[in-house]
């Protein structure tokens, strides 16, 4: 009974620990999208989005990173990978060099002020968006595919992976 109460305990906080907010994005920050910024032009938000990076633009005294917006996953804040066909983008500049090989194809959570707005294209279409002044980019790490199994002794037939806690292994 112990030792399941135990292992209970360190699951549950294990699994907590999953769903937090990292602490370098906790704080207040204006409830407002890319796409609700761009159509009214609101300036000097602190902003908190999250995205993938699609590309980056180096310039001569700072980096830009053009981030196609996307949902979080709950309170993680943490990019769901799944693009709406209506979703937005924004640049996120950074002063200095900033390498594009680390941060492309990335899904990030970033913050900073809006402090203006940009005409771009995607191939013919012309799109408008926000710029924000950056402070953080959090870099999401890659989520691993488990690929381990196990033996099915019911079933001798069949392997089986159940949900696994830790990369690489499966219970």
């Amino acid at each position: 009974m112990k030792n399941t109460s135990l292992l209970a305990i360190v699951l549950l906080s294990i699994l907590s620990a999953c769903s937090t907010t990292p602490k370098v994005l906790k704080g207040d920050f204006t409830n407002l999208t890319p796409t609700r910024a761009t159509a009214s032009h609101v300036m000097n938000k602190t902003v908190r989005w999250s995205g993938l990076i699609v590309k980056t633009h180096n310039q001569k005294t700072r980096t830009c990173f053009e981030v196609i917006e996307m949902e979080t996953k709950g309170s993680s804040l943490r990019p769901k990978r799944i693009i709406p066909k209506n979703s937005s983008r924004f640049l996120a500049c950074k002063d200095g060099f900033l390498e594009p090989i680390a941060f492309n194809n990335r899904l990030v959570t970033i913050t900073g002020n809006i402090v203006a707005y940009s005409k771009q294209h995607i191939g013919d279409y012309e799109m408008e968006y926000p710029i924000l002044k950056t402070d953080v980019i959090y870099i999401w790490q890659k989520q691993q595919r488990n690929n381990a199994v196990l033996f099915n002794s019911y079933f001798p037939q069949h392997f089986s992976c159940f949900m696994s806690l830790y990369p690489g292994f499966c219970y």
